[in-house]
């Protein structure tokens, strides 16, 4: 940052006020005025020029109001507003100098500085903060004052743009037996976030579907909170009464702010709501994704930040950054079960982004993970829609008890579905297949192998915070990754090896040995059947 730097100048005549400063006619005088006293804008600068053309062979080109150099050859764009009503052509002039300085005069990026110096800066430090994040190069701004005798050029923070995720990943799940205690749980939140206006939470109200099993609750309610801007925490402390961090542990580290903020929000008295205590859970994308099954969605009860008209994040949309199940939605954690996403090869940001999820998604099985990224490179720039699809089931021995039950129950997979308008053209397609005929004799002894022993065996498939992979499950039952792929023709074609039998196949062969399966992960409490666990 410049220092703030004087000049002495010499005072309009009494009720002869000028339009810039009340000291200049009009930007041009003002720019010579700087031009001659560059020891305002910064310490030894060298004039070059001032109006400096730039010609483009592309269209119109520009002036640069103020060129110079300083101590350590860097270039200086130095541009000068006078009001908020410049501040679009501001940025357009600022982009187009940096382009035409790199290309027609082969000044390299980092070595251009942008110098902007206005007397206003409401409607313009938003945008330059972006232009300075976007375009790379050096960006000081300078606020015009003239305090007595003398012009200060005062300098201006830019807004610390963090493009993070915005959807904090710690959820609340509360699945209450009625409507009653859930809409007085959701009004006492409204309630209360008014001593926090500044933070957004969403509440997510399900209904049931025909399908609930008897006995499960039928009013289920999910709570999320997305990111507060940094200067905010402070504020969080006052309402509180407590320092951030200070509930420790938490489920989603790096978010504390908005979990102390949204806990507070929803701490309610025993004495007021006794259904809460023994309805609530710690909430995850997995978990909400699993509601699917038996409840849809009632409505979506906004709280707190939001625009006051919202036209962009409508019910559906909210919740599917919610789900977590691409790296689009915003969310701070993906979801650990599912990946889904249709994006476009030719709209490079979300491309680059969506590929990136789903390549780490899939790293699991390194050679789903070869062939996927070698058919998405030949994808760039492509006029078509691709929806990138996968599915993580790691735990093979749970999911052969749920395939003795339900015969949907299955192991992980993943698409890539290429689309020319409504016509599925080309994809690809890995999944496990068993070999036909391997099994092992001792199913405590597989479930040992692959997780130690049977409470290890519980605690990671119930954890929502395992890391653990369990992939040798599948090698010692004999299933291995295999990818077929849909040709142009709409032929779908097979890879090596030939065979194919799926989990039902090996359930069926195998039926004393997978009820052994389900008796050994029973041990230490009853595992659901529900394929949507």
């Amino acid at each position: 940052m410049c220092a703030k730097h004087r000049v002495m100048t010499v005072s309009p005549p009494e009720h002869d006020t000028k339009p810039v400063l009340g000291l200049f006619a009009n930007e041009a005088e003002f720019r010579d005025h700087l031009a001659s006293h560059l020891d305002l804008v910064a310490a030894s600068l060298t004039l070059l020029q001032t109006e400096y053309g730039l010609d483009n062979p592309n269209g119109t080109g520009g002036r640069i109001d103020i060129l110079a150099r300083d101590a350590f050859d860097h270039v200086i764009c130095i541009e000068i507003k006078r009001s908020d009503n410049s501040a679009r052509s501001t940025l357009n002039e600022l982009g187009k100098y940096v382009t035409l300085l790199v290309e027609r005069d082969r000044v390299p990026k980092e070595m251009i500085r942008c110098i902007v110096v206005s007397t206003h800066w409401s409607e313009l430090l938003l945008p330059l903060s972006y232009f300075a994040y976007a375009s790379g190069v050096d960006v000081t701004a300078l606020h015009a004052v003239v305090e007595g005798d003398a012009i200060i050029l005062r300098p201006v923070a830019l807004k610390p743009l963090q493009f993070l995720p915005q959807l904090s990943p710690d959820m609340d799940l509360i699945r209450f037996e009625a409507a009653d205690p859930r809409q007085r749980y959701a009004d006492f939140i409204v309630a209360r976030a008014v001593q926090m206006p500044f933070v957004r939470l969403a509440l997510f109200l399900f209904a049931a579907k025909p399908t609930l099993p008897e006995g499960r609750p039928a009013f289920p309610m999910v709570v999320c909170v997305w990111r507060v801007p940094d200067g905010l925490h402070e504020r969080i402390e006052a309402v509180t009464g407590k320092k951030i961090g200070s509930h420790f542990p938490y489920a989603a580290p790096g978010w504390e702010p908005e979990a102390d903020a949204k806990d507070w929000i929803g701490d309610v008295p025993h004495e007021d709501l006794p259904e809460f205590a023994h309805a609530w859970t710690h909430g995850t994308p997995e978990k909400l994704q699993s509601l699917d099954t038996h409840y849809t969605l009632d409505r979506v009860i906004r709280v707190g930040d939001w625009p006051r008209i919202e036209a962009i994040n409508d019910d559906a949309r909210l919740l599917k950054a919610a789900l977590a199940v691409s790296p689009l939605g915003g969310s701070g954690r993906a979801n650990r079960n599912s990946y889904r996403v249709i994006v476009s090869p030719t709209v490079a940001t979300s491309w680059a982004m969506a590929v990136e999820g789903f390549l780490d998604f899939i790293a699991f099985e390194p050679r789903w993970l070869a062939a996927a990224r070698t058919y998405l490179e030949q994808l760039v720039g492509a006029n078509i829609s691709v929806e990138l699809h996968a599915f993580d089931k790691k735990h093979f021995l749970y999911a052969v008890h749920q395939a003795r039950f339900h015969p949907d129950a299955m192991l992980g997979y993943f698409e890539i579905v290429c689309r020319a308008g409504d016509t599925v053209f080309n994809g690809l397609h890995g999944y496990y297949t068993w070999d036909g005929s391997t099994c092992p004799d001792d199913a405590e002894a597989a479930v040992y192998r692959t997780y130690g022993d049977e409470a290890r065996a519980m605690f990671a498939i119930w954890s929502a915070v395992d890391v653990e992979r369990y992939e040798i499950a599948n090698a010692i039952h004999g299933f291995i990754p295999v990818i077929d792929w849909l040709d142009e023709t709409g032929t779908l074609n097979a890879g090596r090896p030939a065979f194919r039998h799926t989990l039902q196949d090996f359930v069926r062969a195998n039926p004393d040995y997978c009820a052994q399966i389900s008796a050994v992960l029973g041990r230490c409490g009853e595992l659901p059947t529900d394929s949507s666990a």
